[in-house]
Order: C-alpha cells, then sequence, then structure tokens
C-alpha cells in the first residue's frame, strides 16, 4: 500500500521524474502525487494492470514506487 511521503518514480512516455506521494484514499487505489517539477498529478489502480496510472488510463504517465521489492532502488 502507498504510503505519504514515499518516494515515487513518474514514468511518462520519454522522460521520468521523482515524486512523493501527497495523499493516499482510505481503499489504497487512488493516490496524488507531487513531481520534483512541482507538478500534481492524480493516480488510480488500473485493475487490468495492476499499475497506478494517470486518472487509471492504460494510457499516460505510470507510476513506480522506489524501493518497493522488485522496483528501483535509489
Amino acid at each position: 500500500m502507498p504510503l505519504i511521503g514515499g518516494s515515487v518514480l513518474v514514468n511518462f512516455l520519454g522522460s521520468t521524474v521523482r515524486g512523493t506521494v501527497r495523499s493516499v484514499t482510505d481503499d489504497g487505489r487512488r493516490l496524488e502525487v507531487t513531481t520534483e517539477d512541482g507538478e500534481t498529478l492524480a493516480f488510480a489502480l488500473n485493475r487490468a494492470t495492476a499499475t497506478f496510472t494517470t486518472e487509471g488510463h492504460q494510457t499516460g504517465a505510470r507510476l513506480s514506487f522506489e524501493g518497493a521489492v522488485g522496483g528501483p532502488a535509489h
């Protein structure tokens, strides 16, 4: 489950930026991330792919959690 204050990577089509989780819904399926550029993005858990994507769509930015088992650790 994502944690407020956790470090994430926001993967756009051609670039990746670091971000911080700012809010998480009670069920953990929706969250807000503020990027290092100051942009705030909303993500939802996509049930088809089991990944967090912008607003739950299959296209667009994807989220990965830094330091997660099997994920990037920087």
